[in-house]
């Protein structure tokens, strides 16, 4: 665990009480600490609400956290929200996926490599809570190219296994 106070960045997907609704209360707790969000999120959104300017990547931009490097992707409306985004540890290959895969429910493991695209389909299909752009095969082909081997959900387990499968499975349940 590191200690709040020594966060440096704290990032997010989207805009959206689940995804950065208690953000002034952790840069409260990091007081060295900036949000790190995508361009758009920044303009329409963060530089409004939060207590310090954020760090805005533009898509594809990498940022270098000492022994890790994030890179940023845009994905407007994927799964909703124009300023979505997500961000990919290259060191690790760990992909934050925010509401990608979601799996309903509460009891799930920490991570996992079972099927995560069956029930989050399940989940999506009954709330219908993605945006339907038109653009999301090209979105997850975008992140498929970025060969994730961990999928971090934000809601249900994490995911470790060919990211870029489960990516492309996940366009292909979109389009039928």
């Amino acid at each position: 665990m590191l200690p709040p106070a020594r966060l440096r960045h704290i990032a997010f997907s989207h805009v959206e009480a689940d995804e950065c609704g208690s953000l002034n209360e952790w840069l409260a707790a990091a007081p060295q600490a900036v949000p790190l969000c995508g361009s758009v999120a920044a303009m329409v959104s963060i530089d409004d609400i939060a207590d310090r300017p954020p760090r805005a990547l533009a898509n594809g931009e990498a940022l270098t956290l000492g022994k890790h490097s994030v890179r940023w992707f845009d994905a407007p409306h994927l799964p909703h929200g124009w300023e979505c985004g997500y961000l990919m540890d290259e060191t690790t290959g760990t992909m934050f996926s925010g509401d990608l895969f979601t799996q309903g429910g509460a009891d799930h493991p920490a991570i996992t490599e079972s099927d995560i695209l069956g029930p989050s389909e399940t989940f999506r299909r009954e709330m219908d809570y993605f945006s339907h752009t038109k653009h999301a095969r090209t979105l997850l082909e975008r992140r498929a190219a970025a060969r994730p081997t961990t999928l971090a959900c934000m809601h249900g387990s994490a995911w470790r296994g060919d990211g870029a499968a489960v990516m492309r499975a996940l366009a292909d349940e979109l389009d039928a």
